[in-house]
């Protein structure tokens, strides 16, 4: 038998309601060719009993004993790939048409690129939706310098992307909240164009659950991720990058920085001289101003200038 096409990867943790809906909308697609690996991080049955009520040759399942954890299990999931192609879901998500993995699929065989992503529709379990679609601006921003992500996330979650496997490419353990940004950056780095799909292709669903809610604003996780993935691009292309340094600002102003020692509680690595500038700069600035968003832009673009001209040491 000839391999599928594309791998559905399922990172599954006992909420089978929500995998049960992930799965029929699988099942509903007018695309069939593919396979679907569920690798399983439950300390039960649950998700197994799940499977075996689906009674489908494509489901390929795999338990963890002891639990991967997140996002190693992702990876788990990937490394089972049979397909050319990745699709991850993560198991709260679901396809959001009977025809959204066919035109996915479309767009991954007949263009050059290896890194497709689409529109998608939050739906947070109080019922409410809205639609994320980045603007041509933004879409042009990262065409020009993908280093842009850092700044603005306007792929968002891995559950909008389809990508070639890549078996050099895997998911950071070591991150929890700059995960997607991270693999995004690094495969783009390799695979350097992407291709954009503006239907929202993907339901994404949001609430209490998610692994994120716990990292957002957590000065543990964040302040540390940044740096560390900052630290390790080249700094001849990071130094005077403007998304680099944008990222950077907003770091400072969300966590009120106003000192480097301020950092040590929360990461102990090398500090960017950019981020001692921007700190330095930040720190003449009166809270009540810097907090508005448009006054904040307006002396973060007016600092990048300075900097960029050599007029900081």
């Amino acid at each position: 038998m000839s391999a599928p096409l594309v791998s559905v990867c399922i990172p599954a943790y006992k909420r089978t309601d929500y995998l049960k809906r992930l799965l029929n909308s699988i099942k509903e697609q007018s695309f069939t060719n593919y396979e679907i690996i569920l690798s399983d991080d439950s300390p039960d049955d649950s998700v197994w009993e799940l499977v075996q009520s689906f009674n489908d040759r494509q489901i390929h399942y795999t338990r963890n004993n002891p639990a991967a954890g997140t996002p190693a299990n992702w990876n788990r999931a990937i490394q089972k790939a049979k397909g050319k192609w990745i699709k991850l879901m993560h198991d709260d998500d679901w396809f959001a048409s009977s025809d959204a993995l066919k035109e996915f699929m479309e767009e991954a065989e007949s263009n050059k690129y290896s890194f497709i992503f689409s529109a998608s529709r939050y739906v947070h379990e109080n019922g409410n939706t809205n639609i994320g679609s980045p603007g041509t601006e933004e879409r042009k921003a990262m065409d020009e310098d993908h280093l842009y992500l850092l700044y603005d996330n306007i792929i968002g979650h891995p559950s909008t992307i389809l990508h070639k496997k890549d078996e050099a490419l895997m998911y950071n353990t070591a991150y929890k909240w700059l995960v997607d940004i991270d693999f995004y950056i690094r495969y783009l780095d390799k695979h350097r164009q992407f291709f954009y799909i503006p239907d929202p292709l993907v339901n994404i669903g949001t609430g209490s659950t998610q692994v994120s809610v716990d990292c957002y604003k957590n000065p543990y996780i964040e302040i540390p991720e940044y740096l560390d993935i900052i630290s390790r691009l080249d700094s001849k292309l990071t130094d005077k990058n403007p998304y680099v340094f944008f990222c950077l600002w907003n770091l400072a102003k969300k966590f009120r920085i106003k000192e480097v020692n301020q950092l040590l509680p929360f990461y102990q690595g090398p500090v960017p001289e950019t981020f001692k500038v921007i700190i330095a700069y930040q720190k003449a600035i009166p809270r009540i101003i810097l907090k508005q968003t448009p006054w904040s832009k307006y002396f973060m673009h007016k600092a990048f200038i300075k900097f960029n001209q050599g007029l900081y040491k």
